[in-house]
């Protein structure tokens, strides 16, 4: 954030540290959406210039109007660039005040993107032919080891000594209904991932723990709608848990219900980035028409 020192104490600042250092949703501990480094613009040199998001301020009396521009790769690539310029502190604030939430928005999707672009560039063939089979695709790549796969259930990992990034893909018949509720998702989730996982110890498997709520948005993206959930997953009759999100998308032609969802292990440390990573792949999920 490149904000001279009086707006970024004030109400201008104050604004976008409470839109970009937000929590982020559904985390087993609580971290922010976004870093935020303050600078001024006589400390803009190349050390910053290389960050992958750029917010930068200028007020100036002989600007009109107060806009707000985007831009990409001005001083690296991949790089978002975002101009604030206004011709007074109070113009500034109203300006942040309308365009925070798509600020927001737009560093989210680039970001995603970012990543996306990566992972599209180097799929793993033989999971892209195991997605297939479930008539979409996935931008997974190379590195994930293939867990288990048959007609109605996949996974997929990357395992580390301490650490676990695990996405499933699986299906189960459309009830016909237009919509998607919370509560099939959850229990159809439960169902199946009771059968098709298994802990340390017998009789243990992944749930869904009831101590978070999941929380539930729509999401139109890729000309379809899906249904996103946010939670947190444990181990029945174990001590493991964590994050996880899911998509959940209605392919009537095929009379099914498709699931794509990631969760993460990392007790104890941050999750964020993790989470990111796997987003990044359910986002890239698309039917194969």
């Amino acid at each position: 954030m490149v904000m001279d020192n009086f707006n970024w104490k004030n109400k201008a600042g104050e604004i976008l540290r409470k839109t970009l250092e937000q929590e982020y949703p559904a985390l087993t501990q609580p971290e922010p959406l976004f870093d935020m480094i303050h600078i001024t613009a006589g400390a803009f040199d190349n050390i910053f210039q290389i960050h992958r998001t750029v917010l930068m301020v200028n007020i100036d009396e002989n600007i009109g109007n107060a806009t707000i521009k985007y831009g990409e790769n001005v001083w690296a690539r991949p790089q978002l660039v975002i101009r604030l310029e206004a011709p007074d502190s109070h113009a500034l604030e109203e300006l942040i005040n309308i365009e925070s939430d798509n600020i927001l928005k737009n560093i989210v999707a680039y970001d995603r993107k970012r990543i996306q672009d990566v992972y599209n560039d180097s799929k793993d063939p033989e999971i892209k032919k195991i997605v297939s089979g479930f008539n979409i695709s996935l931008a997974i790549p190379r590195g994930y080891n293939i867990d288990l796969h048959n007609d109605e259930f996949a996974s997929f990992s990357i395992e580390t000594a301490k650490t676990s990034q695990v996405i499933f893909v699986y299906e189960y018949p459309w009830p016909g209904q237009n919509t998607l509720s919370t509560i099939d998702i959850i229990e159809e989730r439960n169902e199946m991932l009771k059968k098709y996982t298994r802990g340390t110890r017998a009789d243990s498997y992944i749930t869904t723990t009831e101590l978070y709520p999941p929380q539930t948005y729509d999401i139109q993206k890729n000309g379809h709608h899906f249904v996103e959930v946010r939670g947190w997953w444990e181990l029945h009759n174990g001590y493991m848990g964590g994050p996880f999100v899911s998509h959940s998308l209605i392919d009537k032609e095929r009379k099914k219900v498709v699931v794509v969802e990631g969760y993460v292990y990392n007790p104890n440390n941050r999750k964020r980035n993790m989470m990111r990573q796997l987003e990044a792949i359910i986002y890239s999920m698309k039917l194969i028409e």
